[in-house]
């Protein structure tokens, strides 16, 4: 469970600082107190399942999205994951993929 609260908290942190709030700012959009927010965010408290959807709503994205952790993978894996989307990928598939690649590495 540890785990859990620990990505969980900076998962908050991410979208919170994505849609630029501070801590104080997002606590009163749902009513919750800064400290709270802060406790959630170091992975030390977790939460209720009612501000969980609070927290959803104001950062603007579905619950589930609250517990996606997998986009923080290490390189290795994401390296892996890329490969095999590739070899699998029809060959429209690749070129929409390459062209993606290509915009933004260039």
């Amino acid at each position: 469970m540890n785990e859990l609260k620990i990505q969980f908290g900076k998962r908050i942190k991410e979208l919170r600082e994505k849609n630029k709030y501070s801590q104080e700012q997002l606590a009163e959009k749902i009513n919750m107190e800064a400290r709270h927010i802060s406790r959630v965010e170091t992975g030390n408290s977790f939460t209720t399942i009612e501000n969980i959807d609070k927290l959803a709503k104001a950062l603007n994205v579905t619950m589930s999205e609250l517990f996606n952790f997998q986009h923080k993978q290490n390189r290795t894996i994401i390296e892996k994951d890329l490969i095999n989307f590739i070899k699998i990928a029809e060959t429209s598939e690749l070129e929409q993929i390459y062209k993606i690649i290509h915009c933004i590495m260039v």
